[in-house]
């Protein structure tokens, strides 16, 4: 049975164990990236969209940020809240439900951040400029948005089948289908979960996500008063590449003013 809330409690238990590795990976590219800007020298506040299990957030905590997350499950702020207990009760990290689409938690923000392609779920062009417009307040006027996006070319080359994961901790089963005509992709992640007390927990999830247009993209962001937008490799948000329809990942990087 699918869950009415995003992303069930024992989904989101299976997230904070197995794919927290991503943002572990991609953190420290992204703090150097924002070190390498003026503001980072006297702005250590970061906005974490779509924060999920709260890795990336603890990644910056530990070297002295701010942060505030949100997320839309309340599941997944749990665990964001426990993985970062001791700065949520010391005030330097707060963990907030809301809709990327719609939210205001603050103002003056040196850093934003999405990543894991967060914002390829959201359900379509007009949910994702009002994302960009909810970032552009957050932001101080020096302020820097990244964020990663699955490409078109991840959806019709990646999706469109059936992957089993079956060990002593987890079984995995995952179908995913892409449909071109609509720039739209469904994956279905079913299966079963081993609780600390040696039972099976099962769970279903149908996780959509939309192949947004770069371009429109980068529209997007410009008419959300974003003054430089550039795009980066998927692994490494300072290679930037001219050709972002061409890599299945990309960065988007994101500056109320000129780099």
């Amino acid at each position: 049975m699918s869950n009415e809330l995003p992303y069930g409690g024992v989904f989101a238990d299976l997230y904070n164990r197995r794919w927290a590795w991503f943002a572990q990976q991609t953190a420290p590219r992204i703090e150097a990236f924002y070190a390498s800007r003026s503001a980072a020298s006297k702005n250590r506040s970061m906005l974490d969209v779509c924060c999920g299990t709260g890795q990336l957030a603890v990644h910056f905590l530990e070297r002295g940020f701010t942060v505030v997350g949100i997320d839309s499950s309340p599941y997944m702020l749990a665990h964001a809240r426990a993985n970062a207990a001791q700065w949520v009760e010391a005030g330097t990290a707060r963990f907030v439900q809301a809709d990327a689409a719609d939210f205001d938690v603050g103002r003056g923000f040196g850093l934003a951040v999405s990543t894991y392609d967060a914002l390829n779920h959201l359900s379509g062009p007009d949910a994702l400029a009002a994302c960009f417009g909810c970032v552009y307040a957050s932001l101080a006027d020096d302020g820097w948005f990244l964020f990663d996006l699955n490409t078109e070319l991840a959806f019709r080359t990646r999706w469109n089948g059936i992957s089993v994961q079956d060990d002593e901790e987890a079984m995995i089963v995952s179908r995913s289908v892409y449909d071109a005509a609509n720039r739209v992709a469904f994956t279905k992640l079913s299966g079963f979960l081993r609780a600390q007390d040696g039972r099976y927990d099962r769970f279903e999830e149908l996780v959509p996500e939309t192949a947004f247009d770069l371009r429109q993209v980068e529209r997007a962001l410009r008419a959300a008063g974003f003054v430089s937008v550039a795009f980066a490799d998927g692994a490494d948000p300072q290679a930037l590449t001219e050709e972002p329809e061409a890599k299945t990942r990309v960065f988007v990087v994101a500056g109320k003013q000129d780099a």
